[in-house]
């Protein structure tokens, strides 16, 4: 299920590919490494919408250094706030800039 989820993560990016561009193979592997790094959920921001999630924050992740900082930042910003799910959405970066971002929502529980 993670897996599929990913996919669909992946495919939902706005990250685009030029000479100069982060492209979606450095994406998918940064957020393999983030959803083996945490125990939430990555869900897709339809997927919550589906579940009814309640949005708890959505804040900027950066990094000047790279992809794999940048992972790394988010990974640790996740795990600090231990919410059962969150989403992930990069933002268009280029190398020549060397500002690479992400814009992370997490979400709780449905609340009854």
């Amino acid at each position: 299920m993670k897996k599929i989820i990913l996919l669909l993560m992946v495919c939902s990016f706005s990250v685009f590919a030029d000479d100069k561009a982060v492209v979606g193979s450095d994406a998918t592997e940064a957020l393999e490494q983030v959803t083996s790094e945490v125990t939430s959920e990555l869900i897709t921001v339809e997927r919550a919408e589906e579940l009814g999630l309640n949005r708890a924050i959505t804040y900027e992740v950066f990094s000047t250094v790279s992809v794999d900082n940048l992972e790394h930042n988010i990974a640790e910003r996740v795990k600090e706030s231990k919410v059962p799910f969150y989403s992930v959405e990069f933002n268009e970066a280029t190398q020549s800039d060397s500002n690479y971002r992400a814009e992370v929502t997490e979400y709780f529980s449905k609340v009854e």
